[in-house]
């Protein structure tokens, strides 16, 4: 379950309930497992996993509806999108990823936490853009790259939801000149220079 002193950290400053922090801990249990096999998560980020990196995924769920059907891009190590799979059971989370051992280790942590979700393994431009009501990514691409990955969806509606670092000016910036969309930034609650990026309305790309 990752660290105890970490743990009990983020417990005693966060709320959650105790169903989520059951399928929260199956998770983090499964990336253990997997972690070096996969090379997943380093060794230094893993003695901080619950405050580093649960809940800076876990603040996106101010902004994702209950039942929303969420997208997430080059899931990774499954941040955010197993964490928000764990807290919100009546929802449904599909993570794309391209790497085997990583899409083989969503799977079994979906498995493991009996989470409402489902792993593609395939490169993100690749993928058919299914129904989605939030896309997200943390740590996957700078903006214009991701927003170049997300447009199949947000361009059908979905909400872009992403969890930038102390650059995200510069990026929104280089986003711009390609991209007309409306965005809000609300600064990180993890810590750092970081934001939780809100965009709208996408439109351009192709079509500038």
């Amino acid at each position: 379950m990752g660290d105890e002193n970490d743990r009990a950290v983020f417990l005693a400053a966060h709320d959650v309930s105790r169903e989520t922090l059951g399928r929260l801990d199956s998770v983090i249990t499964t990336l253990d497992d997997w972690r070096l096999k996969s090379n997943l998560i380093g060794p230094r980020e893993w003695p901080h996993i619950w405050q580093r990196h649960v809940w800076d995924c876990l603040q996106l769920l101010d902004h994702i509806p209950e039942t929303a059907r969420v997208v997430d891009l080059g899931s990774g190590a499954g941040f955010p999108g197993l964490i928000i799979a764990a807290a919100r059971p009546q929802g449904h989370v599909t993570m794309i990823e391209s790497v085997g051992k990583k899409a083989a280790f969503l799977r079994a942590a979906v498995l493991a936490a009996h989470l409402p979700a489902d792993v593609i393994q395939s490169r993100v431009e690749s993928a058919e853009a299914g129904p989605a009501d939030i896309i997200t990514a943390r740590a996957f691409a700078p903006l214009p790259r991701l927003l170049d990955f997300s447009a199949p969806w947000m361009k059908n509606g979905a909400t872009g939801l992403f969890l930038k670092g102390e650059r995200w000016e510069e990026e929104l910036t280089d986003a711009r000149q390609r991209w007309n969309f409306a965005y809000e930034a609300i600064p990180s609650r993890s810590g750092g220079s970081g934001v939780v990026l809100i965009v709208r309305e996408l439109r351009g790309g192709d079509e500038a």
